[in-house]
């Protein structure tokens, strides 16, 4: 364990405005997979002092240079916030869900603990809500749940120290890697065995996540987040996302992208993604070139159906763009 990750783990023990302990007596012992050597190594430098030992077991607290050091580190951190403007010009794309884009804006600048699980169906914005907060945030790392296994987990977390942990696909993540994160999200205390060998690490990192289902997820791990959950868009919703969507990502005229959002929900052809393929392959920005691709998908579907899935609904025409 290095120096600045010990000393971190001492700072927020000592400062823990949770702790029954008084102030005065919150010493500790040597935390988590550190070593007597980092230990000696660390009062041999002044950062920490021994404040009483009995028999094998020592306790430590940390010197005014060791909390000075973490303190201008803390500070440093501070005067580098990412400003909640920054984040949500990056959320830009996404369309509706304001309340939860101002949340986790705040959330980011201020650096609070908060965690969040985006819960709900393909294509409704949850990856989007990730790849912001990426675009943003700097000190954001981002891990794949159906790629992503223990050891993986601990090497990201190890390797990246992140403020800000993304974790796409959560509901996929093996099953091992769970605990790596339970752990991440109860206390920030990581602490890995391998081939003989302890090593741990203090975070204070926040960790947005997204799932299509939760079902089948630990109910403790579910419980350390605050769960949002993304419902199917309705018909209208799903037009105006399209509209919103494909103009500002595509560059596509809205009453296109309205007509190809009318189409992809009526024909049941898929989602959001859907939309953007159909802009994609069109071959001139006409309202002849949508219904032609929109064919194009629905003769190759495989239902095979020619005509819409969804009853009773009536697809009317743009006049032509």
């Amino acid at each position: 364990m290095n120096d600045i990750t010990i000393l971190r783990w001492a700072h927020q023990y000592e400062n823990n405005p949770h702790s029954i302990k008084p102030a005065a007596l919150r010493h500790w012992e040597r935390p988590p997979g550190s070593t007597a050597e980092d230990m000696r190594r660390l009062r041999d430098g002044g950062f920490v002092e021994l404040s009483s030992q009995s028999g094998n077991r020592a306790w430590y607290k940390l010197t005014k240079t060791g909390s000075d050091l973490i303190w201008s580190q803390n500070m440093e951190r501070e005067m580098t916030k990412i400003p909640a403007t920054s984040v949500l010009d990056a959320m830009s794309l996404i369309v509706g869900f304001d309340d939860v884009k101002e949340r986790m804006a705040w959330v980011i600048e201020n650096k609070e603990k908060v965690h969040f699980l985006m819960i709900g169906p393909p294509a409704c914005a949850k990856s989007l809500f990730l790849e912001a907060v990426r675009s943003a945030v700097p000190q954001a790392t981002i891990v794949f749940g159906s790629q992503t296994s223990a050891s993986g987990l601990s090497d990201a977390l190890f390797d990246n120290q992140p403020e800000f942990l993304l974790a796409d696909e959560l509901d996929k993540m093996r099953w091992d890697a769970y605990s790596i994160m339970l752990a991440l999200l109860e206390r920030g205390e990581i602490l890995v065995t391998k081939s003989q060998k302890t090593r741990g690490i203090q975070l204070n990192t926040t960790v947005f996540a997204a799932c299509n289902k939760s079902d089948k997820m630990p109910p403790e791990l579910l419980s350390r987040f605050v769960q949002l959950h993304f419902p199917h868009y309705s018909r209208e919703e799903f037009i105006d996302v399209c509209c919103g969507y494909l103009s500002r990502s595509e560059d596509c005229l809205r009453e296109l992208a309205a007509l190809i959002g009318r189409l992809v929900y009526d024909y049941d052809l898929g989602d959001v993604r859907t939309a953007r393929k159909v802009y994609r392959l069109l071959k001139a920005p006409t309202e002849e070139e949508v219904h032609s691709a929109i064919n194009f998908l629905r003769k190759y579907a495989v239902n095979g159906e020619s005509h819409p899935k969804r009853q009773n609904i009536n697809i009317p025409r743009l006049p032509g763009v």
